[in-house]
């Protein structure tokens, strides 16, 4: 998919969670993990990471 002039991968999404996890992290002062993180219509899903119940 592209995005303005920039094409989306699966591999770029990738490459961009830790980087979008760090700054929510950091913003919320917790260890923030998505377990799915979906842009530009691409999904990618970590099922090592663990669901926290409230």
């Amino acid at each position: 998919m592209t995005v303005g002039k920039i094409e989306i991968t699966e591999d770029k999404v990738l490459k961009l969670k830790p980087i979008f996890e760090s700054i929510v992290s950091r913003k919320y002062g917790k260890d923030i993990r998505f377990r799915t993180l979906t842009m530009g219509g691409i999904t990618v899903k970590d099922h090592s990471v663990k669901k926290v119940g409230r």
